[in-house]
Formats: structure tokens, sequence, C-alpha cells
């Protein structure tokens, strides 16, 4: 990748075909990988890298250890055995049914209906009836 510096915080990386723009100062790319990921993408680690900055200083705070050891810092109790559970009773009177009827196999049909006004309506070449077609007309006009 080819590092062209605009200014001090914009840079244009060429990779190839592609033209990228990094904005390191505002962590924001043109192939917005940063903004999905809160890492850096591929262009702007070849800004960081040719500048020789601190990649993890562009990495978002939940990346680092100190984040990492917050999450589990909070005990989580396991559940105790389900013999020993107390239920109220009018939780546990309630009858919780599957729901009612089955699943048809195979692809499922539309879900919209064609209206009479929407349906495909055949006009005859021939007698200029509707309903037929040429091919299959009984009412073919004699000719005199």
């Amino acid at each position: 990748m080819t590092v062209l510096p605009s200014t001090e915080f914009l840079h244009l990386v060429i990779d190839g075909q592609t033209r990228n723009v990094v904005r390191l100062h505002e962590r924001n790319y043109t192939c917005r990988r940063f903004q999905l990921d809160d890492i850096p993408c591929p262009h702007a680690m070849a800004v960081i890298q040719k500048f020789h900055m601190d990649p993890y200083k562009y990495c978002s705070d939940y990346y680092s250890i100190d984040y990492l050891l917050k999450t589990y810092e909070i005990p989580v109790n396991p559940l105790p055995d389900e013999t020993t559970w107390q239920i109220p009773e009018h939780v546990s009177s309630q009858v919780v049914l599957p729901p009612k009827g089955k699943i048809k196999p195979g692809r499922p049909k539309k879900k919209r209906g064609i209206r009479d006004w929407e349906g495909n309506t055949v006009t005859c070449a021939l007698c200029g009836r509707k309903g037929h077609n040429r091919r299959t007309c009984r009412n073919i006009p004699k000719r005199d």
C-alpha cells in the first residue's frame, strides 16, 4: 500500500486500483471498516505503521485488558438445582401449550392472493373473445 499524506491527519492510501482516504483524528476511513469494528482497517494500519504511531491508541477501549477484567469483575451466581426452586402457585398453575396447527411440509405458499382484476386474461386474436387464444379457438370465422 502506498501512503500519501495530505495533511497531518488526512492521508490517501492507494491499494492496487482502490484509493482510500484515512482521517486518523476523526477515526473515519472511506472503507468504513473502522465504523463497524472500532479497530483500524488495513489502510489505517498502513498510515499508523508509516509514521510509527501506537496502533492501540486508535482501537476502541472495549478491546483493552481493563475492560475485559471489568466484564468478569461482578460474580455470576449459578442457578441451584430445580428441585429447590420456590415457584409461586399462580405461576405453576398456568399451563403453557404448544401452538395449534401444523406446519405443512414443502415450500410455503404465496401469502398474497391474485385478485380477479389482476388475473391474466387471454384474448383470442381470431374471434376477439376472452378466455382462450387463437390456437385453442373454436369460433373460427368462416371465409366467404
